[in-house]
C-alpha cells in the first residue's frame, strides 16, 4: 500500500515537472520571437556632398533592413547631433509606421537628415552616433547604438579688396586671395545695388587665383548721388558690393560678397590716386586694367592709321618723286665725290715734275 502511494506521488511530480518544463519552452520561445524578428542592421548609405564644408548643410540617408514584419512596427530611430553638427528644430527622432511592412518581402527603412555643419569645424573625420530601438515597448530603456564618420575639407578661400585707384568714374579694385587655397575659374562683378550702377561691362573674368596672390580689375561706376547722399547722412560712408565667384579644390562652384567703403558721396572728375594698399608680400597676378584695354586708345590708333592711308593714297605721286629725287642727288653727290683726285695725289704728282 505504502508503495503504491509513493508511486502515484512520482508519477505526480514528472506529470507536474513536466507540465512546467513544456509551459517555460513555450514563454522562452515567445520571449525570444520579438528580437529574432525584428532585428535592425543600420548603415550610412549616402553622404551629398562628400566631403562636407563648414558653415553649409550636409543631406545623410540612413538605411535600416530587418524590418520585414511587423512585429518591427513602431521601432525608434535617432541621430544624436554634436559638434560640429545640428539639426533645425532639433528634429532628430523618427518612428517606424506598419506602412513600411510588406509580406514576403525584403523591407528597408529610409531615413534622411539634413544636418548642419558648424562654421569653425575643422577639417578631417568627425564622429556622428545614431541610436535605435526594435522594442517600441521599452520606451528607450534597451537601445543600440552606431557611430559613423564623416569627412569634413574646408575647400573656400576668403578675399580682401580694396579701391586700387579712381580717375572720373573708372575704378580699379585690388582683390586679393588671403585664403588657404587657389580660387579656380574666378569672376569678378559688381552686382546690382542701391548706392551704384555700372557702365559696361559689370563681370571680368580673372581666371585662377592662387592664395597669397591678388589682382585688378577695372569697371566704370557711377554713383547714385540722391541715394548716396541719403547714406550719407547716416553714416558718413557708403558701400560698394563687389562679387566674386569662384570654384574651389573640390569642383563646388562658391560666391563671395565684398564689401568696400567709399569716403564721399561721388567720385571726383579730377582726381586720380590710390585709396586702398594690399598687404605687403601679395604678388600682383594680373592687370586687368590697362591703357590698352580702353576702347578710345584703339580708336585713336585706327584713325591715326585711316589718316596715314587716305594722305599717302592722295599725295603719293608726289611723295614717290620726291623720293626718287633725293636718291638721284645723293647718287650724283657720291659719284662726284668719287671723280674727285685726292690732295695727296695732286701733291705727289707736283713733286713728281
Amino acid at each position: 500500500m505504502k508503495t503504491k502511494k509513493q508511486f502515484l506521488l512520482i508519477f505526480a511530480l514528472i506529470i507536474i515537472f513536466s507540465l512546467f518544463f513544456t509551459v517555460s519552452l513555450i514563454n522562452l520561445g515567445s520571449a525570444g520571437e520579438n528580437p529574432n524578428s525584428c532585428s535592425l542592421n543600420v548603415s550610412l548609405v549616402s553622404q551629398d556632398p562628400d566631403p562636407a564644408t563648414p558653415g553649409e548643410y550636409i543631406r545623410l540617408v540612413f538605411q535600416i533592413s530587418g524590418v520585414d514584419n511587423s512585429n518591427c512596427d513602431g521601432a525608434k530611430f535617432e541621430l544624436i547631433p554634436s559638434y560640429p553638427f545640428s539639426i533645425d528644430n532639433n528634429d532628430t527622432l523618427r518612428t517606424l509606421g506598419s506602412y513600411i511592412y510588406t509580406p514576403d518581402q525584403t523591407s528597408v527603412w529610409t531615413i534622411p537628415y539634413k544636418v548642419r555643419v558648424d562654421n569653425d569645424a575643422l577639417n578631417g573625420e568627425n564622429e556622428l552616433k545614431v541610436r535605435y530601438n526594435a522594442d517600441p515597448s521599452n520606451n528607450w530603456n534597451i537601445y543600440s547604438t552606431k557611430t559613423f564618420n564623416i569627412t569634413i575639407e574646408d575647400s573656400r578661400t576668403s578675399f580682401d579688396a580694396v579701391i586700387q585707384e579712381t580717375s572720373s568714374s573708372d575704378v580699379s579694385i585690388a582683390i586679393a586671395n588671403t585664403g588657404r587655397y587657389a580660387a579656380n575659374s574666378m569672376i569678378v562683378k559688381i552686382p546690382e545695388q542701391e548706392n551704384f550702377r555700372v557702365s559696361g561691362t559689370s563681370g571680368q573674368m580673372v581666371g585662377n587665383l592662387d592664395s597669397g596672390d591678388y589682382t585688378i580689375v577695372g569697371f566704370t561706376i557711377i554713383p547714385n548721388i540722391q541715394r548716396a547722399q541719403g547714406v550719407n547722412n547716416q553714416s558718413n560712408k557708403n558701400i560698394l558690393k563687389v562679387q566674386v565667384d569662384y570654384t574651389d579644390g573640390i569642383g563646388q562652384r562658391r560666391t563671395s560678397i565684398l564689401e568696400i567703403p567709399f569716403a564721399g558721396n561721388s567720385f571726383s572728375t579730377n582726381s586720380t590716386g590710390t585709396t586702398g594698399t594690399l598687404p605687403n608680400g601679395f604678388p600682383r597676378r594680373q592687370t586687368s586694367s590697362s591703357i590698352f584695354s580702353k576702347w578710345y586708345f584703339w580708336v585713336i590708333i585706327i584713325v591715326v592709321l585711316l589718316l596715314g592711308f587716305g594722305f599717302y593714297n592722295k599725295y603719293k605721286t608726289r611723295i614717290k618723286n620726291h623720293f626718287a629725287k633725293n636718291k638721284d642727288k645723293s647718287r650724283l653727290s657720291k659719284e662726284e665725290k668719287s671723280s674727285e683726285t685726292p690732295d695727296w695725289v695732286k701733291k705727289a704728282k707736283e713733286k713728281s715734275k
